[in-house]
């Protein structure tokens, strides 16, 4: 089983609604199902939902977080368990390290910068952790495209394609993750 779901996500309250639903459906599988969120642990945004979630069905938690983040009085309390680390840099490296598979949630800067750390550093072989980009209404729609000229233009090797899929909503999300728990 996949236990340790790694999820990056924006941490802003002014998105549209629609985001906070699929945060919602995301936290409430996780709790339901008996695996742990792993997330910046902080207490706005689609992080806060996704937490409320899990922590609602008796998921387990657990939270990294800066010490910077939390001096802004930001720190969530739902966590099980609460790492603070010293930067964003010391985050990204303990969540690769604690989660088994990592779904973007839409997300700013933040998350495209851990979304990429993840599958830059999985194609060295650092480790064989999966993104899967949660596609909710084409939120990546422009940025796939990017991409898409990356492998055209032959600035990144189509081997990359093994370290990330992408879904439509979260309910595909989830259809990805069983189905790969289906083959082990």
């Amino acid at each position: 089983m996949i236990k340790n779901i790694g999820v990056f996500c924006a941490s802003g309250n002014q998105i549209n609604h629609q985001y906070f639903d699929e945060a919602a459906v995301l936290g409430d599988w996780i709790g339901k199902t008996g695996r742990t969120l792993v997330y910046g642990g902080a207490n706005i945004g689609l992080m806060e939902e996704t937490a409320q979630h899990v922590k609602k069905h008796e998921g387990k938690i657990i939270g990294i977080i800066t010490y910077k983040i939390c001096t802004l009085g930001k720190k969530s309390s739902l966590p099980d368990q609460q790492i603070v680390v010293n930067d964003l840099n010391e985050r990204k490296q303990k969540m690769i390290d604690l989660a088994d598979i990592f779904i973007a949630l839409p997300g700013g800067f933040g998350t495209l910068d851990e979304i990429f750390t993840v599958i830059a550093s999985a194609q060295l072989e650092y480790h064989q952790k999966h993104v899967i980009f949660c596609n909710t209404n084409g939120f990546y729609n422009n940025l796939l495209n990017q991409i898409e000229i990356f492998y055209k233009q032959r600035f990144a090797s189509e081997k990359y394609l093994n370290n990330y899929t992408v879904a439509k909503n979260i309910s595909e999300c989830i259809t990805i993750i069983e189905n790969i728990e289906s083959k082990q």
